[in-house]
């Protein structure tokens, strides 16, 4: 018999008398027991793994997942490595607690998605700079559907696919891989698309076109108030929907993947260290009222619902609290009449919400939105802006 079998693994002094049942020991003490499994986790947190065989990083009460990891997240400049299971977990901790999309970044360690897709037959449009071919993200449970879209819309816009075929994958996909535009259906599995889209918009500005058969006039409505970008009625005609949604790409010009610093030549804001100045002087803000006026700032001219405000500055989606907003609004205005900005760049659209002014902006009626209307004429004014919006 080898000898080294006669003897402890961890400090090598000869093992006790071996039972008649159970499995042959390797350590002479639970101490050295503990030691040797304390040395394994200390290797695999060194990199002693292979990275093709890497391991969740997710750790819970000294008990380690031990499942393959599949994602890369990154977080303030860390990177974790995620089993799927894991990794949806995360996500949607993420969202609940109101970390913007931008400040994570996750990359598909394995499976299908890895693979670079075929390449177009026609050009994309420029989305984020000239060659950059735009992400769309298909979040929609008719499979059929998703299978002639995934066929035309590279095809013939140039896009790149994803899909997922219920709400809560939707979401986490949207707010994890940053596409460029997304294709929502209202009647999902689980969370339908208008809950999908009040969460999204308190982390992430991406666009949304609702796909949908509800064809009622106040779905339209409820669909545009949760912060879509446009709404398209089933059937469609193919040629309209790529000409939508090229309208929507050059609207936004890719927003998910702007600088998180604004300047106007007047104000200045940083995303990253909610930090705001007015020609170079410090304005004191609450996170609150720098999320109220990032939202309003990166949006200018665009009247942001209420339930926008209260998603992006209390993730708050779907709330009524318009009390909350109008307060919050009131000081932060009194904050820029103190300075050379002026509380007036923030405009009141009476029953609908508030838009940012800048600087160069002229005080035209023409050029703002309509106040003190009835009901109608205050729907007509959220879609009759969103049409004479520059493209």
């Amino acid at each position: 018999m080898d000898a080294a079998a006669d003897r402890c693994q961890e400090c090598g002094t000869p093992l006790p008398a071996a039972t008649k049942v159970g499995r042959p020991r390797r350590y002479c003490s639970a101490t050295c027991r503990s030691a040797a499994r304390r040395a394994r986790r200390r290797a695999e947190k060194v990199g002693d793994t292979a990275p093709s065989a890497g391991l969740c990083a997710t750790d819970i009460a000294g008990h380690s997942c031990g499942r393959a990891a599949l994602f890369a997240v990154m977080l303030n400049r860390r990177e974790t490595r995620l089993c799927g299971p894991c990794y949806e977990a995360a996500m949607d901790f993420l969202i609940s607690q109101g970390v913007t999309a931008r400040d994570v970044r996750t990359v598909r360690l394995a499976g299908p998605e890895a693979q670079p897709p075929t390449p177009p037959t026609v050009p994309a449009p420029a989305v984020g700079g000239p060659g950059r071919r735009p992400r769309v993200l298909v979040i929609e449970d008719d499979e059929s559907l998703v299978a002639v879209l995934e066929m035309m819309l590279p095809r013939r816009g140039g896009y790149l696919v994803s899909h997922a075929t219920d709400g809560a994958t939707g979401l986490r996909e949207a707010y994890a891989q940053r596409p460029d535009l997304v294709l929502l259906d209202i009647m999902l599995p689980g969370i339908d698309g208008i809950e999908v889209l009040r969460r999204l918009r308190s982390v992430s500005d991406v666009p949304v076109i609702f796909l949908t058969a509800r064809n009622e006039d106040q779905d339209l409505v409820i669909g545009l108030a949760a912060g879509a970008d446009d709404y398209i009625v089933k059937p469609f005609r193919p040629d309209e929907l790529l000409a939508r949604m090229a309208r929507v790409l050059r609207r936004h010009g890719g927003t998910e993947d702007q600088e998180p610093v604004y300047e106007d030549g007047l104000l200045r804001l940083n995303s990253l260290s909610l930090e705001a100045h007015v020609l170079g002087k410090p304005l004191e803000l609450t996170a609150t009222e720098f999320r109220l006026l990032n939202l309003l700032v990166r949006n200018a001219g665009t009247v942001q619902p209420f339930g926008n405000l209260l998603a992006t500055a209390w993730n708050e989606p779907g709330g009524q609290a318009t009390t909350r907003v109008k307060f919050t609004i009131s000081r932060l205005r009194r904050k820029l009449d103190a300075t050379p900005l002026g509380g007036d760049a923030i405009v009141s659209a009476r029953g609908i919400g508030y838009f940012y002014r800048p600087p160069s902006t002229p005080q035209s009626p023409a050029e703002a939105p309509r106040s003190g209307h009835g009901h109608a004429d205050r729907i007509l004014d959220i879609l009759n802006h969103r049409e004479r919006t520059p493209e």
